[in-house]
């Protein structure tokens, strides 16, 4: 069955019923989907985040990019409601997440897939149990509708075959494409991906685009990427935000970013060493440190 047919499958006839995983939902019709205003977050005396606002649109693919330690898992972990900020609000759907009870965040959070990074696959667990693991969780649905359930999101994913074997037997790409698989298991309003592409052969890579295109078309989701790689991201991204300093540095058309002539895409997307980004950690006086204090310099 050709991918794009299964995914229609699955939008008709395996959605969980909406009892047990009905979501926090806006009544407000927005084609803003996640909506952060004034998000402030200092950790450890670091700012991560200075006013950051951000605009996600519903049923897109954007991709969060920006050089290493700027906060994108953290921003993830804002929209989950894993973690507070310091000041400025995060609205998922419509509801402010740090309003939520304890709760209505666990009902948002059954509307949300996320893809780890590493996969974070449950070791002791078959990759049949892997992506059984949510419905077993937070259902109480018959075993026989986990099992087609399941295999039905494996074999979106290319794995139904590989239902009984262990995460140590697969691949990365396996790996990748059954975390993907459990993220999907809810037919959730929203996936986020945490750096998804990393360490994947081009065939896997090519694989997983496809697949993350293919769900957003078909299913009608809203999918975030943290990633670095502008190639990839150029290939099934609509709209690329560049976060650097705590802010939104650069947006827009991932096809075009690069060259809109900002100092900070020329030198992220470039590679060049020297730039806005700086490659030294804020450190005190060098000469200082060593115990050459006085010396003149």
């Amino acid at each position: 069955m050709a991918l794009a047919a299964v995914f229609g499958y699955l939008s008709r006839f395996t959605t969980v019923p909406s009892s047990m995983t009905e979501s926090v939902r806006a009544t407000l019709d927005d084609d803003v989907l996640v909506r952060i205003r004034g998000l402030t977050t200092v950790l450890g005396g670091k700012t991560i985040f200075d006013q950051l606002d951000m605009d996600i649109p519903r049923g897109k693919i954007t991709a969060i990019m920006g050089p290493s330690g700027t906060g994108k898992t953290t921003l993830l972990k804002h929209i989950t409601g894993q973690m507070r900020a310091d000041a400025g609000e995060i609205r998922v759907d419509g509801r402010n997440v740090a309003e939520l009870s304890r709760e209505q965040l666990y009902k948002l959070r059954e509307g949300i897939g996320y893809l780890f990074q590493n996969s974070a696959l449950l070791t002791d667990f078959d990759v049949f149990e892997n992506v059984a693991f949510p419905l077993r969780q937070h259902t109480q649905l018959p075993e026989e509708l986990i099992r087609n359930l399941v295999l039905l999101k494996l074999q979106a994913v290319g794995l139904r075959g590989a239902a009984p074997l262990m995460p140590s037997e697969l691949s990365g790409g396996m790996a990748r494409r059954v975390a993907l698989a459990r993220a999907i298991v809810f037919d959730p309003m929203l996936i986020l991906y945490d750096e998804p592409f990393v360490g994947l052969d081009p065939v896997a890579l090519n694989q997983v685009l496809r697949l993350i295109s293919t769900l957003n078309q078909t299913l009608g989701i809203t999918s975030v990427l943290v990633a670095h790689e502008l190639a990839a991201v150029r290939q099934i991204a609509q709209h690329v935000f560049l976060i650097a300093n705590g802010k939104v540095v650069a947006q827009g058309d991932p096809k075009t970013i690069a060259d809109d002539g900002s100092p900070w895409t020329r030198q992220f997307f470039g590679g060049e060493a020297d730039g806005p980004v700086p490659f030294q950690y804020p450190a005190g006086d060098y000469a200082q440190a060593l115990g050459f204090a006085g010396v003149v310099k």
